[in-house]
Formats: structure tokens, C-alpha cells, sequence
């Protein structure tokens, strides 16, 4: 008896460990439990109000979107429109929902000309086209209205050349007076009473010489006015060739000419007789600069996909400090000069797409005349 009585004196302090345990067990799981709904409860309140911020965030972002004065238009892979904001359905017209970005391009606008980054609409408008590509495939185009912009640069570019105009005129005013006056002072004279036979002679060639030095500047303003006519696929070869007949003639003993070709079967596109007097005018001025023994060089060269002529000569050179006014217009450092020649240089090359600049040179002048070559040539 004393024995069963100790064993069950055991299993009931066993039993009142194990309830104690599992009290203590079941508390710290309700106090866990409490946390845990807290922290699910907080957590709630916190994706609600993430929710809310993405939702008022997606309504403002959608609001700047609905207001931007640019149109916005979202493209998926194909370059299909898959969304789109007023400004663009204003500026394309509709339909734009899921149809292909070029396909609206070629219905609305009239004029691509000015580029990838510039259109002009069939309403008269020109935009700016600006398009990234987007993370997750297809890409995102903006188009801005730059009409105004433009017809600033249009207003301002009409400005400049009547500001151009008005100084070629007054230019040409002052140039015509001096052999004007000449002419009408000579003509004057031929009409005086018992002049000898000799002095009619002399005042009528004087009067005609006057006369073809005003035939000679209209005939370069209008030159310089037009820069050229109808183009042909013309060798640079034959064109230094026609350049050389010209000069021969008038070359004193004293000058050495040469043409030189870097490049065989240099072609470019141009009129012929424009370009001829354009390279003859470089030779002709370096000619009169000349001071004593002249070497003057006609050279054909090729630049990458340029085609460029180059008449240098080992002259006096042009002064540092007139190098920057020397395409200038009426321009000139000669008593006698007028001051065309260079810039109706200039005018006929810039009229085929080319450019003339003054080389830097050891010794004399070196202009380049810069044009683009014939791709079959």
C-alpha cells in the first residue's frame, strides 16, 4: 500500500507539471495569436492606405497625362497604338485605338521631310517626335506641337535675307556710282563742240569701258543671286581642264600652272559652266594678288564621300585678320575691286550643297571647295 500510494503521489505531481505547462504553453500561443492579429490588422491598414497613395498617384499620373499639352501615344511591340491621350487624338484624328503607328503617320501627315524628329501635319501644323523604347516591350512616343517655333524661324529667316537684300543693295549702289559716273562724264564729252577725232575715240571707249564694268557687276549680282541652274553628272577633271583653258591665255611667263587629280573618275552633280567660273574666280584673284613668280595648283580630290577642289597658290596669302570678311559681300582690299567675286564663289557652291572655306597655309592661299560626290562614280 505505501508504495501504490507514493506512485500515484508521483502521477499527480506529473499531472499538475503537464497542466501548468500547457497553461503556460496556451498563454505565450494567445499572446502570440494577439500579435500576430495586430500585426495582420496593421498590416491591412498599411496596404489600404499603399492602395489608396497608388490610386490617387495613378489618377494624378493619368490627370498630367490627360492635361499635357503633347500628345502621348503607348505602342506595344508590333508598333500598334494601345493607349493615348487627347492631345494626340487632336493632333492625329481618329481612329488611333490599336492601329499602327505608321499607318496614322502616313494618313495625317503631309510632310516628313524634316526628319525622323520632324512632321508636318496635313492641318499645317509641324511636330516634334520624340520615342523611347519601354522595359517591357513596345515604346512610348511624345509629339510636340512646335508650330509657332517654327514659323518664328520661318519669320526670322525671311528677316535675315531682306536684311541680306537690303545690304546687297546698298552694297550695289555704291559699287554702280563709281562707273557710272565715269560713263555718263565721258558720254558727256562726246558731245562737246570741235573735238578732235582722236579725243571722240578715247572719251567713246572710255564711255564703253565704264559700261561693260557695270555689265560685269550686274552679271555677278545676279550670279550671286542665283548660284547656279540646270546640274549635270559632270567630271571634276574636265572641269579643272575648261579651268586651265581660261587661265592659259592670261598667264604671264612669270606663273606656273598646275593641275594635279588624287581620285580617278571624280564626278559630282552640278552645272558645269557655274562651277567652272566659280574655281576660275579663286585662280583669277590669286593671279592679281601676285606680287612676282607664282606656282598656282589646281588639285582633284577625294574625302570620303566628298568630292573636293583645291586651288592653292604660294602668293602673299590672305592677312589673319581679314580672313573672316573675305566671302563677305562687296568685301575687297583692290582699289579696283568690287568685292563679288568670293561671295558669288561662295553662293554657287553653297547652291550644290557644298561648302568653300580658306585652308590654313604655310605660305599663300589654299581654298577647298567641298562637294558631294556621285555614288555611281
Amino acid at each position: 500500500m505505501p508504495t501504490n500510494l507514493s506512485v500515484i503521489d508521483d502521477r499527480r505531481a506529473e499531472l499538475q507539471a503537464a497542466f501548468l505547462a500547457f497553461g503556460s504553453v496556451s498563454e505565450q500561443l494567445a499572446a502570440a495569436f494577439d500579435s500576430l492579429r495586430n500585426q495582420v490588422a496593421q498590416l491591412r491598414q498599411d496596404l489600404s492606405a499603399a492602395r489608396e497613395d497608388r490610386e490617387h498617384l495613378a489618377a494624378r499620373l493619368s490627370a498630367l497625362v490627360e492635361g499635357l499639352p503633347g500628345g502621348v501615344l503607348v505602342l506595344d511591340a508590333d508598333g500598334r497604338i494601345r493607349e493615348f491621350n487627347p492631345a494626340a487624338l487632336e493632333l492625329l484624328g481618329e481612329p488611333l485605338s490599336t492601329e499602327s503607328f505608321t499607318a496614322v503617320l502616313a494618313r495625317a501627315v503631309r510632310d516628313a521631310g524634316g526628319g525622323d524628329d520632324r512632321i508636318e501635319l496635313s492641318s499645317g501644323r509641324f511636330l516634334n517626335v520624340s520615342r523611347r523604347n519601354l522595359a517591357g516591350g513596345g515604346e512610348v512616343v511624345l509629339l510636340t506641337d512646335v508650330t509657332e517655333s517654327h514659323l518664328m524661324q520661318v519669320l526670322l529667316a525671311r528677316q535675315q535675307r531682306l536684311l541680306t537684300l537690303g545690304e546687297l543693295a546698298a552694297g550695289l549702289a555704291h559699287q554702280i556710282r563709281t562707273p557710272l559716273s565715269a560713263a555718263m562724264l565721258y558720254a558727256s564729252q562726246l558731245t562737246l563742240p570741235d573735238r578732235s577725232a582722236r579725243d571722240t575715240a578715247h572719251c567713246a571707249a572710255k564711255t564703253a569701258e565704264s559700261l561693260r564694268q557695270l555689265d560685269k557687276l550686274v552679271t555677278e549680282m545676279l550670279a550671286f543671286a542665283h548660284g547656279g541652274a540646270a546640274r549635270e553628272t559632270v567630271s571634276v577633271n574636265a572641269l579643272l581642264e575648261q579651268v586651265a583653258q581660261w587661265l592659259r591665255p592670261v598667264l604671264g611667263r612669270r606663273t606656273r600652272l598646275t593641275i594635279r587629280t588624287e581620285a580617278v573618275n571624280l564626278k559630282v552633280r552640278a552645272n558645269a559652266s557655274a562651277l567652272v567660273s566659280a574655281v576660275l574666280n579663286l585662280a583669277t584673284n590669286a593671279l592679281q594678288a601676285a606680287r612676282g613668280d607664282l606656282a598656282l595648283e589646281l588639285l582633284a580630290r577625294r574625302a570620303g564621300d566628298r568630292a573636293q577642289i583645291v586651288v592653292s597658290d604660294d602668293g602673299p596669302g590672305v592677312p589673319a585678320p581679314l580672313r573672316e570678311r573675305i566671302f563677305e559681300p562687296f568685301f575687297t582690299t583692290r582699289a579696283r575691286g568690287n568685292g563679288i567675286g568670293l561671295a558669288i564663289v561662295k553662293s554657287v557652291v553653297e547652291a550644290h550643297a557644298g561648302s568653300v572655306r580658306l585652308a590654313e597655309s604655310a605660305r599663300g592661299a589654299s581654298f577647298i571647295i567641298d562637294l558631294p560626290a556621285e555614288e555611281n562614280a
